[in-house]
């Protein structure tokens, strides 16, 4: 609540802080994580942000829901093939599962392909 209430102010630095202490005792709080990486993109450190990214879904490849920002976080950068690939390698995750017909995924999908989309429009 602390990095929350940090993030409300426009103090993501030391929201960063809070984040990752939460993230220590709840390891698999999807939306934890998210924040994290919000965190470091508001701070403009995005190298430190890809990175994280990029640590976390290797971790964990189920983090959907990150693969979406750090997708949007390669096209907000102009690193096409970057986003390109991070959009592929999640379609292709998202194929292989069980759990492809469901709405959800479908809904995932069609987010995916119009960044996709995006992407290669510009």
């Amino acid at each position: 609540m602390v990095a929350q209430a940090l993030m409300d102010i426009q103090e993501p630095e030391e929201a960063i802080i809070y984040f990752e202490k939460a993230l220590e005792r709840q390891r698999e709080d999807v939306q934890l994580v998210r924040e994290v990486g919000r965190a470091l993109v508001m701070t403009h450190d995005y190298n430190r942000a890809v990175k994280y990214y990029e640590t976390r879904l290797k971790e964990d490849p189920k983090l959907l829901d990150l693969r979406i920002d750090l997708a949007e976080l390669y096209y907000k950068l102009k690193v096409h093939e970057e986003a390109k690939r991070v959009l592929i390698d999640a379609l292709k995750y998202i194929k292989s599962q069980d759990t492809y017909n469901s709405l959800e995924m479908k809904i995932r999908c069609v987010k995916y392909l119009l960044l996709l989309a995006k992407v290669y429009l510009d």
